[in-house]
């Protein structure tokens, strides 16, 4: 059966800077979608869709399945949390069906979010002080064997230098503990290379400008801040507001108004305060995972 996602679209909106509020002129347009594949597709082994990301005219468009997204939502994915929270200014269109799931979004929503949105966070934190690093000091030259005292004929493939590095290094031979140590620090050596060089050739010409002015990811930041904003209000009111509230100084960090170290100071602290916001949400402990499993079959059944 041939199946075209956007034919079975139940809604679809604008995301991304456009929805935060932290627009340019210049910036591109995200677009979200979820779809209810017809039943054929849904129960047919063989046929299993759950998004499709590309083919697309628009650059940046995803389609979900609706089983996708209610499991992602559930878990409090902060990328799949946001549609329930689109405005209708930026809904570009939606069916009953949405209509139904929107109604019920208190039924996605818990205190996990503290955990999921402050996890996004982090990592967002790990990439600017990584990429920090790199600005103040790169690394020099790509690393080889023979620096570490290697031969070009690993004594050890990948998967057996993971088991052995498993066990204690006291219960092998001294000399194969020496080499085997000389192996780990070689190939950890060549990945941060590797990371480094996939990074220098990657980068986005527009975001190279900024990193290269203010020597930090001022993108990242935006980012890293306003995940923690997310989920501060998703904890305290069940709802996240687009555009943010404060979207004018998200903007102001992406354009390298704050510094690196009041990014990092900034992030500490919100981090801390994770912790009260959780002991004062109004959300259950856990998504409502039984009412959410009849609302998602009286949409697939059309009951």
């Amino acid at each position: 059966m041939n199946f075209n996602p956007q034919d079975y679209v139940i809604f679809e909106g604008i995301t991304g800077s456009r929805l935060y509020g932290t627009n340019i002129e210049s910036s591109d347009t995200d677009y979200r979608s979820v779809c209810l594949p017809p039943l054929r597709i849904l129960i047919d082994p063989f046929s299993k869709f759950e998004q499709k990301d590309s083919g697309f005219e628009e650059d940046d468009k995803v389609i979900y399945d609706l089983g996708k997204f209610m499991q992602l939502c559930s878990q409090c994915n902060p990328n799949i949390c946001e549609l329930l929270f689109v405005p209708e200014n930026k809904i570009i269109s939606k069916t009953k069906d949405w209509n139904l799931i929107l109604e019920n979004k208190h039924l996605f929503l818990s205190k996990k979010a503290k955990f999921i949105f402050l996890g996004y966070s982090l990592s967002q934190l790990h990439k600017i002080q990584l990429h920090r690093q790199w600005f103040i000091d790169p690394p020099k030259e790509k690393p080889t064997r023979k620096m570490f005292g290697l031969t070009d004929s690993p004594i050890i493939s990948g998967e057996g230098l993971l088991a052995v590095s498993n066990i204690k290094f006291d219960l092998l031979k001294e000399s194969f503990q020496d080499e085997i140590k000389r192996e780990i620090e070689y190939r950890e050596e060549k990945k941060k290379w590797d990371n480094y060089i996939s990074w220098k050739l990657s980068r986005n010409p527009e975001r190279q400008k900024l990193e290269d002015l203010y020597k930090f990811d001022t993108k990242a930041s935006s980012h890293l801040i306003r995940l923690m904003i997310e989920g501060k209000e998703l904890l305290l009111t069940g709802n996240i507001t687009f555009p943010l509230p404060n979207h004018e100084g998200i903007r102001a960090i992406k354009n390298g108004k704050y510094s690196y170290e009041e990014i990092i100071e900034l992030s500490e602290n919100m981090s801390k305060e994770f912790d009260i916001w959780y002991d004062q949400s109004i959300l259950p402990d856990h998504a409502n995972i039984n009412k959410l499993t009849d609302l998602y079959l009286k949409i697939v059944l059309g009951e």
